[in-house]
This record gives structure tokens, sequence and C-alpha cells, in this order.
């Protein structure tokens, strides 16, 4: 809630109104049924929701950059990469299912963009698999730079209709 009334205040009266607890569907409109009754499975959206956060502020970097608000929203990015590695390691955690994911994003299963293993966030994760930053191919930049370690070094940005999208299965 901390980050919330940083960025409301930053906002002022630019600041939309919150939704409540009972505008959401964290069932994503039954896609997770057992959100609420299964661990493992509120770690999985947990995780998707943290790391489309960090995805979302970085996405909006640049349409901030020379605005007041830009430094709050790269505050409240910092914490949001600090909760995504969190869930990641609690998921990683035996109680959290065991699940082979390291505390950043990287690549999936078969080399694809969403590591979670749950195919239903894909949207989430879309352009994870990039390996060209600034027009310049990470790839064998040097020796050992593999594909997947490239992926690992650079989180992508959202564009905001694809935060919005990912959002709207969650809101009622």
């Amino acid at each position: 809630m901390a980050h919330v009334n940083l960025l409301k205040g930053a906002l002022g009266a630019a600041a939309r109104p919150a939704l409540a607890y009972a505008d959401f569907d964290f069932t994503a409109k039954g896609t997770f049924p057992t959100v609420y009754s299964d661990y493992k499975t509120f770690l999985a959206v947990a995780q998707a929701f943290e790391d489309t956060g960090v995805r979302a502020y970085k996405g909006q970097a640049t349409v901030l950059k020379g605005n007041a608000v830009l430094t709050t929203a790269l505050q409240i990015h910092s914490v949001e990469a600090r909760h995504a590695a969190h869930i990641r390691s609690m998921r990683a955690a035996p109680a959290g299912g065991g699940v082979a994911v390291k505390p950043w994003i990287s690549l999936g299963a078969g080399g694809g963009a969403n590591d979670s293993g749950v195919p239903q966030v894909d949207p989430v994760y879309k352009g994870e698999d990039l390996d060209v930053q600034a027009g310049v191919t990470i790839t064998g930049i040097a020796t050992g730079v593999s594909k997947a370690a490239a992926v690992e070094s650079f989180d992508e940005p959202l564009a905001k209709a694809d935060v919005l999208t990912i959002a709207g299965l969650f809101i009622k």
C-alpha cells in the first residue's frame, strides 16, 4: 500500500480513484479457480502480477521522461522487482512447489519467454525472449554469452496496452 500512496502523492489531482478489492477477480474469470485454496496456484498468480508490475513501470519510463513522476515510478519499479524476486524464491522453496524458477525472468521450457510454467500467463512474458538491446544482439557478444544469459540481463518493458490487457483478465 505504501507504493500506492507514494504514487498517488506524486500524481496529486491526476490520480484516478483506486479500485476496490470487490472490483477484482483473482481467479481470472475461472482460469485459476484454486487461487484462494492452493498455495502453489496463489504463488504462480502472484509471480505473474509482480513480473507484470516490473515490466509495466519500465514500460512507462520513457513516457514519463522529463516528468516529476518518473522518480517515483522508478522507486516503485525497484520495489516491484524485489517483490518479484521474493515471490519467485517462495515458488522455488519446497512449500511453494519446488518450481525450477530463478529470482529473475529467464527463458522457460523450450526457450519460450514464459518461465513460470503456467501457460495461462503467457501475455505477461510476451517479448521476454528478446536478446537484442539498443539494436545490438547480446547473444555471443562475448565468449559464453548464451541466449539464456542475454535474455536474463534485461527486463523488457510492457506497453500500456499490454498491461491493460493483462489487468483486464483480473478486473470484473
